[in-house]
């Protein structure tokens, strides 16, 4: 074979390749192998920060996560009491708005009653003098005579009676 008759050409070559490959790497060990380590374990360092800053703020997220669930829980319950009161204040409004009305109106007809009672006093009476002026007026045409005081009181008492009972029965 013709191929492995050069063995002694690549002996010398693969020796000056070893002692190439070794200096390669005693130079890659003392020139670049450090700077490459250091700037590994500057980002190693870095990287191992950034996850401890991370759990710190992730620590520091679900605190004030906590803190503002129970702000929350504070502010629902104090708003819950507020409108508590409210509605409990507007029912004694409207109650107090009611009887307010309600006394008004029992007034109101207290008034209108005294009112109409008055009145009906008042037109009976002006009733009882037109009726007992007819009534004399009459009772004199009729008899032909002046009456005396007592016979007049006497019929006109009976008329307004009779008007009055009359009046009723209407009513």
């Amino acid at each position: 074979m013709p191929q492995f008759e050069q063995v002694s050409v690549f002996a010398s070559l693969g020796f000056w390749s070893v002692v190439s490959f070794i200096l390669l790497l005693v130079l890659l060990a003392k020139f670049a192998f450090p700077p490459i380590l250091a700037m590994l374990e500057a980002r190693e360092n870095k990287i191992t920060g950034d996850i401890r800053g991370a759990e710190d703020l992730k620590a520091e997220a679900e605190k004030l996560k906590r803190d503002f669930e129970a702000q929350l829980k504070t502010a629902h319950e104090k708003a819950s009491t507020i409108v508590q009161l409210a509605s409990e204040e507007a029912r004694k409004i409207q109650e107090k708005t009611l009887d307010e009305t309600q006394a008004k109106c029992r007034q109101m007809q207290k008034e209108t009653e005294h009112e109409i009672q008055t009145s009906r006093n008042q037109i009976l009476s002006e009733i009882r003098g037109y009726v007992s002026a007819l009534t004399i007026t009459s009772a004199e045409k009729i008899l032909k005579r002046v009456l005396t005081e007592d016979d007049k009181k006497r019929l006109v008492d009976e008329s307004i009676d009779e008007v009055v009972k009359s009046l009723e029965k209407q009513a």
